[in-house]
This record gives structure tokens, sequence and C-alpha cells, in this order.
């Protein structure tokens, strides 16, 4: 899949985690995603059919529905090489043909599951007819394949006399063995090999050969006789009769196999897509996700939208997600306090719209989002080249460098604290002449920083998030988690449009004390403050 962001972008905004949760049960549905291209711009139609048909197959079907079909596209084994060595006019294996069983009795299954409007025009699910009925002889109720005698009359008699054949061979050799025991006084000579008493050795009949003497005994074997010797050649004949006739009918399914390989195909990559398409689904359904507007310029509307990465984690540690919601065109700068969710802001935007770019419904209420041909994030956790000798400042100025150098018709930007390892005064200077460059380029942004007067100096919307409300009394003592949750309790992470000129709230010194720095340090902090 080439997709427009970067490993380490989508390493940020959680993209690694979407692809991990859509992912297919099958090696046809991972082929069929691998083959995909995300959705950019220009694709607006094609993404909205793609999101609607989603939503549909989610809505028809249960959670159980879902996973049965699933299950069963797992079941089908790939018969790929078979189908080739087939069309270029191979002959099979009896395995071969066994594993097109498995295939053809798999797809079955996943086409009787396939009911549901959204999933009808599979009609590819429904091939393979033909070769079913010609294989149909040799599949017998155990589930393995056998060159039946009804697939060829002549191979039939061939078996019949092969098997009269043998019969003749093992009667003469057991009347042979019989007459040597009776001669010797023995009692049945098994498998030909017998000992025998030294003493007998000099009247042993002229069918037996000694192997070794030893001391006492002598180890003998009876060889076969005249009548033997043409019993065994005439089963030997005949059966090779029976392999030359096995492998004509061999070679005759194989090219049914090549008449039919196109339909093979066909199934093929029609279990990959629907092996995608409900993953998608399922996806969807868990996560109570909507299908967005598409829009066709650089502005977005989010309502109630989560993160589900994030989210994810904080129901592990029992604490609850706080949903955002925020109207954005163009670029846009959040400011707030640590802690304050000014990151997840960036993050749930860039990971809805990587949503709309795979295909998947968004986890929202509601939703308006374009397609965009570049999502980049910039920040410390993001774009990273591989020069060591770069500090943490220089991999962030290399990173907007490269993103700059591109020439995207519609771009997706998140920035997070950009340049806050250098001066405040040079580095609020960086990220307003950041702000602006995105702007130029049309491109849809939110730039998450602690420098004051940044969405004033580019001219763009100003965003805050995360007001800190009453912590109550501070508590000398209790674990971290406590203390997360008791601040998540009393933050609001909603993002509020402000006045340009208003200064970012910073509760710095509050969240120090919850996090059990100390009273008496906090104290110190504040004085000096």
């Amino acid at each position: 899949m080439s997709a427009p962001w970067s490993a380490s972008t989508a390493a940020s905004i959680g993209i690694d985690w979407l692809l991990a949760a859509i992912a297919p049960t099958s090696a046809f549905g991972r082929r069929a995603r691998d083959d995909e291209r995300p959705f950019t711009v220009g694709d607006e139609d094609a993404a909205g059919a793609a999101l609607e048909r989603v939503a549909a197959v989610a809505h028809e079907c249960s959670a159980d529905d879902l996973a049965a079909i699933q299950h069963a596209i797992g079941r089908a084994p790939e018969v790929a090489p078979a189908i080739e060595r087939a069309r270029s006019g191979g002959t099979l294996s009896d395995s071969d043909f066994f594993e097109l069983g498995r295939f053809l009795d798999a797809l079955e299954d996943v086409g009787k599951r396939a009911q549901t409007p959204a999933l009808r025009d599979f009609g590819a699910l429904r091939g393979g007819a033909a070769l079913r009925a010609a294989l149909a002889p040799g599949r017998v109720q155990t589930g393995t394949f056998y060159l039946a005698d009804a697939f060829d009359a002549t191979l039939a008699q061939e078996r019949a006399q092969t098997n009269q054949a043998q019969t003749m061979l093992d009667l003469e050799r057991t009347r042979s063995r019989r007459a040597v025991a009776q001669a010797l006084g023995l009692g049945d000579i098994r498998d030909g090999e017998f000992t025998i008493g030294r003493d007998r050795a000099a009247s042993l009949p002229a069918a037996v050969r000694i192997l070794r003497e030893g001391a006492t005994y002598v180890l003998c074997r009876l060889e076969p006789g005249d009548d033997e010797l043409f019993a065994l050649d005439e089963r030997d004949r005949l059966a090779a009769a029976v392999a030359e006739s096995e492998e004509d009918v061999r070679a005759r399914l194989s090219i049914v196999v090549a008449d039919v390989a196109h339909e093979l195909d066909a199934a093929r990559m029609a279990l990959g897509e629907l092996d995608a398409l409900v993953a998608r689904a399922a996806f969807a359904q868990a996560h109570a996700c909507v299908v967005p507007e598409i829009a066709r310029d650089a502005s977005s509307s989010l309502s109630d939208a989560r993160y589900l990465p994030l989210e994810d984690d904080l129901r592990r540690a029992g604490r609850r997600y706080a949903p955002i919601s925020f109207d954005l065109a163009g670029m846009a700068v959040v400011t707030g306090p640590n802690m304050g969710g000014k990151t997840a802001a960036l993050r749930a935007l860039g990971f809805a719209l990587a949503c709309v770019a795979l295909g998947v419904p968004v986890p929202a209420r509601a939703a308006r989002l374009p397609l965009v041909d570049e999502i980049v994030w910039l920040g410390l956790d993001g774009e990273a080249p591989s020069d060591a000798l770069l500090s943490s400042f220089g991999r962030e100025v290399v990173g907007l460098r490269d993103a700059l150098a591109t020439k995207p018709a519609r771009a997706l930007v998140l920035v997070d604290e950009f340049a806050r390892t250098t001066s405040p005064r040079e580095g609020r200077a960086l990220t307003i002449a950041l702000v602006r460059a995105c702007a130029a380029r049309h491109a849809l942004g939110l730039v998450a920083t602690h420098f004051a007067d940044v969405a004033r100096g580019a001219g763009v919307t100003h965003f805050t998030s995360g007001r800190l409300g009453a912590l109550g009394p501070p508590q000398s003592e209790g674990s971290l988690e406590a203390a997360l949750a008791r601040i998540a309790r009393a933050m609001d992470y909603a993002l509020v449009p402000v006045a340009d000129d208003e200064a970012p709230p910073s509760d710095a010194l509050a969240l120090a004390e919850a996090l059990g720095l100390g009273v008496a340090f906090v104290a110190d902090a504040r004085a000096a403050l």
C-alpha cells in the first residue's frame, strides 16, 4: 500500500494501530489491502461510495455474522501455485486437487454467508461449478481426494486386473513358503526369511539361500521361484498401466483447472476484497463509527470524535476518554496547559483523516472531512532523520524542510510543540513562519504550541484546550494512576476558539503539585513566579 504519510507519521497519529485493527484475517485479504491505494484528492466520489458500503455491511450484519464470514474465508487454502501450473500446461498432483476441493468448499461456505444486499454483488464467490463437478468422483466423505474408478472405465478395469494379479502373486508366495516350511519341518515362514540349526543346513531346498551363518544357526531367505517371478512381473506390468491411466486422469483434470483458471483467480480476488471489506465493517460496528461528509476543500468538522488508540489505553486503565468537537478551516493554532489535550486533538484529527483515506468510517458522532495528498506530523516523536549528530531542534528543522519540499494539492499538517527546545523568542518566530507557509499552501492543520501570540502573528484561528478546574486539596500520598485520574476529572479537554489576544492558559504548577512534586516545592516555585 503506497501511503501519503511516512512511517513516523503513521506511528505518531495511530495509523499503525488502525491498520492492525482493520487487518484482514486471510492471505487473500492481506494481499488485497496491499494492492489498495489510499483515497486522495480527486477520489471523493469513490471514497464516499466505499465508506457507504462499509457502513451498509456493518448495518446489515451482526458481529457474529461478520466473524463467521471471516472464519470461512480463513479456511480457504491458497491455490494460486496449482492454478499457475495448470495454466502453463503442467499436471497437478492429488494433493493439488485436494486443496482445490477445499478451496471450492470454502468458497461455497462464504457465498452462503454473504447474502445481505451489500454483499450479493460478490458474484465471483459462486464460480468454480465446472471444476467442482469434475472433482466430485474423487472427493470422499473423509475430506480427502482419491483418483476413484469413476473417473475412467479403463482405469477401473486395470485396477481390477492389478488386484487380481496381486492376489495370484500372494497365493504363489504362500504356496512356495508353505512347501519349504513343510520340507524343513518349520512353522510359517514370514517375510521369506527364517533361521535353522547348522546341522540342517546341508539339506536345504534349492530355493533357499543362506544369508549368514552363526556358530549354531544359519539365517536363510526363500528366493522366488519361476511361477512367483512370473506373477510378480504380471502384477508390476498391470500396476504400471494403472499408474499411467491415473496420470491421464490427472492430466484431464488439470486441463479443467486451466479452463476455469480465470474463475478461480476472480474468486481469490473476491475473497480478498470481501475479507478487507468485512474487517472494516467489523471495526466500524465495534467503534460506533459514522460515514463522514466528504469535504472538497481544506476544511473539517468533528463532533465527539475519538482518538481510538488513546481511548483504548484509557479504557484498560479504567479511565474515560473525553471526545472532542471543533470546526476547522485551513490552519489553526492550539494552546493550553500541559496534559490539556492539545496533542490528543492533533492525533484525533489525523486519525480521522487517515480513516477516510483508508475507506473506514470515522469514530465520531458526526464528521465532515476532506481527502488529502499528504499527512505530515512535525514533532519530537514524529519525523526523525537518521543523522544521529542532529539535536532535537535540528531534527525538527530537517523534518520541516522535507515537508516544505513537497507540493501536494492538499495536505494535513499536524505540528506538536515545534521549536520547543530552542529560545522562546526565535521558536515563536519560526512557528509563526511555519503556520504562514502552510496557510499559503492552502493546507489543513493544527499547530499545538506554548508560544504566545502565534495565531495572531500568523493570522489564523486560535483554539485553546485543557481548562483545569478545581483539583481539591493536594494529596500527599497516592499512586500515579490516582493522580492522573484526579487531573482528568478536573480537566476540560474541549477545543474552544478564543480571541487572538487571549494568553494561553497554563496550569503547570497546579499539575506539578497534583502529580506529587511536593507542596513546599511548588510553593517555592509560586514565590519565584
